[in-house]
C-alpha cells in the first residue's frame, strides 16, 4: 500500500508546497483525505482506473479549493465524498456556478455522502469523531488490508484525536503552530504537541502535515522541524509533498 502526499500546506500554496491533500492507493480503491490544491497533482498517482474515495475533514478553503480541479482527472470508475453532516448542502454551494463545473456535470459519477449516518459505505472506515477546531471538523481512522491508518488535521490536542490515532500504523496529523503559540479560538498544533501526540498514541509512524505556510514558509524551516522533533520521538516524520510511504 502507498501513501502518497500530494500537498502538504496549510492555509495556502507556496514554494514549500500545496495545500492538503493526501493519496492512498489501495487494492480495489484510492482513498483521498482532503482536497487542497494538491489534489491536482493526482493524474500523476492514478496509475490504475479505480474508483475514489475522497474523505473531507471539513470545510475551510484549504481543505476543499482543489475540488474546482476534479473536471480535468479520470475519475471515471466513480467518485465519492464523504464528508460530516451538513457536506451535501456545503458542496452544493460551492460547487456550482458562478465558481465553478457542479458536481452533477462532471464528466464521471459523483455523489456526497454523509458521516457518521452513512459509515456503512465505506466499511473500511472503522471510526470518525469530531476534533477541536475553529469549525467543526472530523477525523478518521480506517483499517484497509491489515493496516490502521488515522488521519486527523486541523486540530488542536483533545481525548478524540488520542483514541484515532491510537496504536496504529500510520498517524498523519498536523503541525501548524509554533511552539508556545496558543490561540483557543483557532486550535493547532506545535511540534511539541506532535511529540506528546506521538507518545500518548504509540503510533508507529507519524507523519506531519498541515504546516502552516506563513509560520514554515520554506523546505527548510520544516527539516528544522523535523530534527528538532527526531530528538524527542523516533516514531516521527515531517511529510513533505509528493513524498511516498510504503505501508
Amino acid at each position: 500500500m502507498r501513501v502518497v502526499f500530494l500537498g502538504t500546506n496549510g492555509w495556502y500554496d507556496n514554494r514549500a508546497g500545496n495545500t492538503i491533500c493526501v493519496l492512498i492507493e489501495c487494492g480495489d480503491r484510492y482513498v483521498v483525505l482532503d482536497a487542497g490544491n494538491g489534489i491536482h497533482k493526482m493524474d500523476a498517482a492514478l496509475q490504475k482506473r479505480k474508483p475514489v474515495d475522497l474523505f473531507l475533514s471539513h470545510f475551510h478553503l484549504d481543505h476543499i479549493v482543489g475540488l474546482h480541479t476534479l473536471v480535468r482527472l479520470d475519475l471515471s470508475a466513480g467518485l465519492r465524498i464523504f464528508g460530516q453532516a451538513g457536506a451535501r448542502e456545503a458542496l452544493g454551494n460551492i460547487l456550482r456556478q458562478p465558481y465553478t463545473v457542479p458536481l452533477g456535470e462532471m464528466p464521471f459519477k459523483a455523489g456526497v455522502f454523509e458521516l457518521p449516518d452513512e459509515r456503512a459505505l465505506a466499511p473500511y472506515l472503522k471510526d470518525v469523531r469530531p476534533l477541536v477546531h475553529a469549525a467543526p471538523c472530523i477525523g478518521f481512522r480506517f483499517e484497509i488490508e491489515g493496516r490502521t491508518i488515522a488521519y486527523c488535521t486541523d486540530t488542536g490536542m483533545c481525548s478524540n484525536l488520542i483514541e484515532l490515532g491510537r496504536g496504529a500504523d500510520l498517524l498523519i496529523t498536523e503541525c501548524s503552530a509554533l511552539d508556545g503559540q496558543r490561540r483557543d479560538s483557532w486550535p493547532h498544533l506545535s511540534p511539541q504537541d506532535a511529540v506528546a501526540v506521538a507518545r500518548e498514541t504509540q503510533a508507529k509512524r507519524v507523519a506531519l502535515v498541515h504546516f502552516n505556510a506563513s509560520l514554515y514558509p520554506t523546505v527548510e524551516s520544516r527539516v528544522a522541524v523535523q530534527e528538532q522533533v527526531a530528538r524527542e520521538a523516533d516514531n516521527i516524520i515531517v511529510a513533505f509533498d509528493d513524498m511516498v510511504l510504503e505501508l
